[in-house]
């Protein structure tokens, strides 16, 4: 997909995993109902055709993706290169008179590189400064506008820093920041991951019906949703509630059997989930294959055609059989490890 206001812009991947952090930037753009094309992909670095604000928003929304920058040149990743290339930009369509702006300058493999950044970041504010006749002004604190160097192996990328990922958002969610918390719960970043994968939208309704201590439900508040949950053990949702609270996020909780949803009516856009496993979660007796069998059949009656449903499966639990039924097909497979002894797969499912 792709509009006439696209430029070429480019994504660092974070690295966490092969597959979830470009799974997941599509994800938002296809939520945000973001025209893109995908150019090319190299180690951590994707490129895209896409407009730079939606560039932005898929940034500032995702958890796995580094910072987006809009590219003005690619060049030979060797300094007389990049400065020749960098004297034939023109800057001033991209400063006002008396801005601030900034350069940075990273490295993607350093050992790779011998030019020292430092050198190369002052060489390049200096060039830009000079052709601009000195009305904008160095601020590397501040900058109004951020330009951003990348070496990529024997290429080089520069161009505009669109947005960074949320880190110190997603940090003061963790778990032992909230007034409750128990070992078994989503890291922040994984949830967000799970609802920007079920194509969560601002303004929609979203549900967890195993919402156990709300992580999933404080990801889809936080870009924009209105978070439904339910849980069967009561002590676990009054936990969800102080947790929502302490967030200033409001919430419809109740408790209820994830097999008989409180809801009623088709129309849900996007349920993400992460059952219980029965390990440092209970499933209160039922067996894990059939819990996932008997709870996934009524969402679908809840679920907009064309809806998503992510979720989290044990290895050992997943059986296709489980969650290809009549009424879902199997969107996306990812297989995440938690640690040595726990790896699941994240599991998107779309309504037929």
């Amino acid at each position: 997909m792709k509009s006439a206001s696209t430029s070429r812009c480019s994504f660092l991947l974070s690295g966490e995993h092969e597959s979830l952090p470009l799974a997941e930037l599509r994800a938002v753009l296809e939520a945000e109902g973001r025209e893109y094309e995908i150019l090319e992909r190299r180690e951590r670095l994707v490129f895209m055709r896409v407009d730079a604000g939606d560039a932005a928003i898929a940034t500032q929304r995702s958890a796995l993706i580094n910072w987006a920058q809009q590219v003005l040149l690619e060049t030979e990743s060797e300094e007389p290169q990049i400065l020749k290339a960098i004297e034939e930009v023109d800057f001033s369509k991209y400063l006002r008179r008396n801005s601030r702006f900034g350069v940075r300058v990273t490295r993607l493999r350093p050992e790779l590189q011998s030019i020292p950044a430092n050198r190369l970041q002052e060489e390049i504010g200096s060039g830009i400064w000079r052709q601009m006749k000195g009305e904008v002004k160095v601020d590397l604190d501040r900058p109004e506008t951020l330009f951003l160097g990348v070496h990529q192996g024997d290429r080089f990328f520069f161009g505009i820093h669109l947005a960074s990922r949320d880190r110190q958002g997603f940090a003061e969610r963790r778990s032992p920041r909230r007034p409750f918390f128990v070992p078994s719960a989503l890291h922040p970043k994984t949830a967000r991951v799970m609802v920007n994968l079920a194509r969560t939208r601002p303004g929609d309704t979203f549900l967890d019906p195993f919402c156990g201590t709300g992580g999933l439900l404080l990801e889809a508040a936080a870009v924009g949703c209105l978070p439904i949950g339910s849980d069967i053990d009561l002590q676990i949702l009054s936990g969800c509630r102080r947790n929502l609270a302490h967030y200033g996020t409001t919430f419809w909780g109740m408790q209820a059997d994830a097999r008989v949803p409180p809801l009623r009516s088709e129309g849900l856009s996007a349920i993400a989930t992460d059952p219980p496993y029965g390990r440092a979660s209970s499933t209160k007796g039922a067996e894990v294959a059939n819990l996932i069998r008997t709870s996934l059949l009524p969402l679908a009656d809840v679920l907009k055609r064309g809806g998503y449903l992510c979720f989290a499966v044990p290895l050992e639990f997943y059986r296709e059989d489980i969650v290809a039924t009549k009424d879902f097909s199997i969107a996306e497979a990812h297989t995440m490890r938690i640690h040595r002894s726990l790896a699941r797969h994240i599991l998107v499912l779309q309504r037929r």
